[in-house]
């Protein structure tokens, strides 16, 4: 009996065979994903050649959280586009005041209310319809190509995983603040004044294909009446759904705008 359970043993890798394949499998993998961080190091893009090409990134949605610190207090705004124009801004600030807000905007009506209190809508028109447009612009600038050669000597590039790459600066260097005010600019400004920029922090996340998908930047002051100015502009093109929800749609008030 003995013999024959011996005999019906089913012996899967005699001498250690399965140990020895399964050592070569991980040898494999590991000298793939060497070859391919080789590759990525190897391809790297320069600072300039990987931030110019981000500059085409055409934003049609985003998500933007702006924070401003000085001696009167802090104020937070945060600002989602989505598609077919819908807008979400709220604003709030510590300690509280008058200027917090919330609003959503669409392509036929604006909804807005101060604080807690009731909403109210009006129309879409025109110049409703240029100032959010001037809001999405301001919040997504991103012209990297105004930067100087001597700003993008100072950045520092490292790939980001297998996923892109990150573009980064932290310091008081004057031609990155002077580029960096050109590039987030919205209006032309051919010589912007950087004395009051004691430092500045730069982070920007490119794909593969040098396409933004994240970009963080942190402005002080040397004043603390101005203090620190901090933008977080993330989910590029990643907002697939943004709607007004019927709670602000269904309680909204119209507003009535008397002209002279």
């Amino acid at each position: 009996m003995q013999k024959n359970k011996a005999k019906n043993k089913k012996i899967i890798f005699p001498n250690n065979q399965g140990g020895k394949i399964a050592a070569l499998i991980l040898a494999i993998v590991i000298l793939v994903v060497i070859i391919l961080g080789a590759t990525f190091a190897l391809g790297k893009p320069s600072p300039k050649a990987a931030l110019t090409k981000a500059a085409d990134t055409e934003i049609q949605t985003a998500r933007v959280d702006v924070k401003t610190t000085n001696s009167k207090g802090k104020m937070y705004s945060n600002y989602v586009v989505g598609p077919n124009n819908t807008i979400h801004i709220t604003m709030r600030s510590i300690p509280k005041s008058d200027t917090n807000s919330e609003l959503w905007s669409n392509d036929q009506y604006v909804y807005h209310r101060d604080n807690d209190e009731a909403w109210n809508y009006i129309k879409q028109n025109a110049i409703f319809n240029e100032v959010y447009s001037g809001y999405k612009k301001l919040y997504t600038a991103h012209n990297f190509k105004q930067f100087s050669d001597d700003a993008f000597k100072q950045l520092k590039l490292k790939s980001n995983g297998f996923s892109g790459y990150v573009i980064s600066y932290h310091g008081n260097d004057k031609d990155v603040i002077k580029s960096m005010q050109k590039a987030t600019s919205v209006a032309s400004t051919s010589d912007p004044q950087s004395s009051n920029v004691k430092s500045i922090e730069l982070r920007v996340k490119v794909n593969r294909k040098k396409e933004l998908t994240d970009l963080y930047y942190k402005v002080t002051y040397y004043s603390k009446k101005e203090g620190t100015l901090s933008l977080h502009l993330y989910d590029v093109n990643q907002v697939k759904k943004l709607k007004i929800p019927t709670s602000v749609t269904k309680n909204a008030k119209k507003l009535n705008i008397k002209s002279n």
